[in-house]
């Protein structure tokens, strides 16, 4: 098809034409999740005004507020009880980063700081903890980077060492852990013996005097911060799941989530997208240039392989299909490298007015560029990628 003789029309990209079209009709989801896509628009619809409000806040306090809202809507309940729904978080995700970044990060983070408790809480945390975490009442955080281990899980080198009488004392410091400072809970990965099986999860409470947070600043302003614990002292019954366990833990937990990532990624190169499509249909002439629909051509094409790779990816981890772990990193590799590019493109076309403080395209551009970082960087994805093909088990 001659991209230079197409008719631009205009493209609302309203919530019907994406229900109809795009994601959610894809073979990999049923009607279960096109009941969720349908019941989150509604939901977003009817609570406008309080995620309006709460966006006027401090990112900080945003968040915090955006989390009770999801959770009073019942969101994390939704993808979390019982069974695991990657589909169902996928399709939220993509919906949620479509219409503010902190509004998918705000589910993201908690999902992603609850799910530990999911997979391997004792039956205290789990009737204590959870239900609290499910309904947005508290906030939890999910707290493994170290600055000499980075994405190397089995490298993490803070020591808990066991008290006389019972229990655990944690030193050391943890780096740039979303909503550390915002937290009620955080979930510590730290090291109870060598090796691999040497690693345990510690919930440890933020009201203790022994945990401080020293806020970080990023281009696009979100809770993150530095945690130090010093002589914290944890009961014997702070351990999440099986001591020993950690590393198991944390691996299913980020395999799972690493997928959303993808669908986050998605959502914003879908509101790029639509914002340039719709901008330069409003230009007159530009909208004749061949060179400038053949830019528009490229990122919908990129969207589209992407809404297949993560819809690919999150089916096969809903059904523990043998192929679960590389297609994770190939959709957070594929989608996010995509997504910087299509916003990239949404910049250019707009021109100077893409880089105002403040317009659409300018918060794209710095929202999007730490999906390529967090939960895995692209090189590491890569990697990952590369030892599954070169080991046979992909054709």
């Amino acid at each position: 098809m001659n991209v230079q003789s197409v008719e631009m029309k205009p493209n609302t990209s309203l919530e019907d034409d994406w229900l109809k079209s795009e994601l959610v009709q894809l073979p990999f989801f049923d009607e279960k999740h096109r009941d969720i896509a349908e019941r989150l628009f509604a939901w977003g619809l009817k609570n406008q005004s309080e995620i309006d409000d709460a966006l006027l806040l401090s990112p900080h306090e945003a968040v915090r507020q955006l989390i009770r809202l999801l959770g009073d809507g019942g969101w994390f309940v939704t993808v979390l009880r019982e069974e695991v729904d990657i589909r169902a978080v996928c399709i939220i995700r993509d919906i949620l980063a479509h219409k503010h970044d902190l509004l998918d990060y705000a589910f993201s983070i908690q999902m992603l700081a609850t799910l530990p408790f999911v997979l391997a809480g004792n039956e205290q945390q789990r009737s204590e903890i959870l239900p609290k975490l499910f309904s947005g009442e508290e906030v939890a955080a999910f707290a493994l980077t170290e600055k000499e281990s980075g994405s190397n899980i089995s490298k993490i080198a803070m020591e808990v060492s066991e008290v006389e009488g019972g229990g655990f004392k944690l030193n050391g410091k943890k780096h740039w852990i979303a909503n550390a400072d915002i937290a009620d809970h955080i979930s510590v990965l730290a090291r109870t013996a060598p090796g691999p099986l040497g690693l345990s999860f510690f919930v440890v409470p933020t009201n203790l005097e022994s945990v401080s947070t020293q806020t970080i600043d990023f281009i696009a302003p979100r809770p993150f911060a530095d945690i130090t614990f010093t002589d914290c002292l944890l009961p014997e019954t702070s351990v999440l799941g099986e001591r020993g366990m950690g590393l198991a833990v944390a691996i299913e937990t980020l395999e799972r989530c690493r997928i959303t990532v993808g669908a986050a990624a998605n959502g914003f190169a879908r509101r790029a997208f639509n914002e340039a499509f719709n901008h330069i249909l409003g230009r007159g002439k530009l909208s004749e240039i061949p060179q400038v629909k053949q830019v528009l051509a490229d990122m919908a094409a990129k969207l589209n392989i992407s809404q297949l790779a993560v819809g690919q990816a999150a089916w096969e981890m809903d059904r523990d299909g043998e192929q679960k772990g590389p297609l994770s990193s190939l959709a957070k590799l594929q989608t996010t490298e995509y997504a910087q590019q299509v916003v990239d493109h949404c910049v250019q076309l707009h021109g100077a007015a893409g880089m105002v403080p403040g317009s659409v395209p300018e918060a794209l551009y710095r929202q999007v560029r730490s999906l390529r970082v967090y939960e895995g960087a692209s090189e590491v994805q890569t990697a990952i990628w590369t030892a599954a093909v070169m080991a046979g088990g992909l054709r």
